[in-house]
């Protein structure tokens, strides 16, 4: 049973080297992972085996359905029936748009759509590897998005179906981004692909992300950090809702956008030791330093984007339901219109409450 699947491009050195063969082979330019999930084999009082649940495999080729017909000459024939994620490193989708790399995958029916896609600035098959945890990595990528309600640098996991709609329309979009570390893997920002080329535009980090989730107001959690005007000390603001509304403005040609951000959570760590956290003026200081520190996050997002020129915070997505019209005449170059498009922020930001105890470092 198929598991996950890592997609790679194939090093300089491995694509001239010849195979045993009588010809001379195509030249390939993609390396596939693919992590099989080894059937459970208990003893006989049934405990379950030791070592390894799953092994991974690899193969060469320039499609995906040549190298999958590859592994019916092994003893065992693959079934996808159980796939749960895909991995594309960001080096293939420089070279190969995303589109030619899914297309069989989105084809077949024996795959489900609900499978994840991420995208990997190191190798994807490292992602796969052996973890000192024990866990399946292919299984383990699904629960890594269990965390979203407690930070805000995750983007929305993204599915197969998910991905249908953008690239049919060639907008750009953001996949989740998973890299290896020491012996586990962990979310890192988010890869970007852009609508035109369907090819990887770059890299958001956790920042990048942090300020996009803000825009796009698809928060479920996590926290803003600030310090105290007057203490100079940190304080944590935990954000118990977010909302955010997307405005979008036309004046004859020209396009603008406003966009209004608004969060309630409360105070949950204070370092301040010459303040009574309970003081209302106390509060609304350090709610006027959340919105600050919100609004940077959104304007960093915003040039980040805009040097990219890819937009991806749904800003088209509300001038095409604002403004039909206007959108009808720059949709097929939108992402270049936006990189002159003025964004504006408005940020409220309200602490109802300060924990149950009002002891400070005091």
């Amino acid at each position: 049973m198929e598991a996950g699947i890592a997609l790679d491009a194939v090093p300089q050195q491995t694509e001239t080297s010849a195979e045993e063969t009588d010809q001379q082979p195509p030249k390939k330019q993609i390396r596939r992972t693919v992590q099989f999930i080894l059937p459970e084999e208990g003893s006989s009082s049934g405990s379950p085996s030791l070592g390894n649940k799953f092994y991974n495999e690899e193969e060469l080729g320039d499609s995906i359905m040549e190298m999958t017909r590859e592994s019916y000459l092994s003893n065992q024939s693959p079934a996808g029936f159980h796939l749960k994620t895909i991995v594309i490193s960001s080096e293939l989708l420089q070279k190969v748009p995303l589109q030619e790399l899914l297309d069989f995958y989105l084809a077949d029916n024996d795959i489900r759509l609900s499978i994840l896609l991420l995208t990997s600035t190191g190798t994807a098959s490292d992602v796969f590897k052996e973890m000192k945890s024990g866990k399946t990595p292919a299984f383990m990528l699904k629960d890594l998005f269990d965390n979203r309600s407690h930070t805000n640098r995750l983007v929305k996991p993204v599915t197969l179906a998910k991905v249908i709609g953008p690239l049919k329309s060639r907008s750009s979009f953001v996949v989740p981004n998973v890299i290896r570390i020491r012996d586990g893997i962990t979310l890192s920002g988010a890869g970007v692909i852009r609508g035109e080329t369907q090819k990887y535009a770059g890299y958001l980090n956790k920042m990048d992300v942090e300020g996009l989730q803000w825009i796009t107001g698809d928060l479920t959690g996590g926290i803003v950090k600030g310090t105290d005007s007057r203490s100079q000390r940190d304080f944590v603001y935990e954000i118990k809702s977010a909302k955010s509304n997307i405005q979008a403005h036309v004046n004859k040609n020209d396009i603008s956008f406003h966009v209004k951000i608004s969060s309630v959570g409360r105070l949950s760590e204070s370092f301040v030791s010459d303040t009574n956290k309970m003081k209302d003026q106390t509060l609304r200081e350090e709610a006027d330093v959340v919105q600050v520190k919100i609004k940077e996050l959104a304007q960093q997002t915003v040039s980040k984007m805009k040097k990219m020129r890819v937009e991806v915070a749904h800003m088209g997505q509300a001038l095409r339901i604002q403004h039909p019209d206007m959108w009808e005449q720059v949709k097929d170059h939108w992402d270049q219109v936006f990189a002159t498009v003025p964004v504006t922020f408005e940020v409220k930001v309200d602490i109802e409450d300060f924990g149950a105890s009002t002891m400070t470092t005091n």
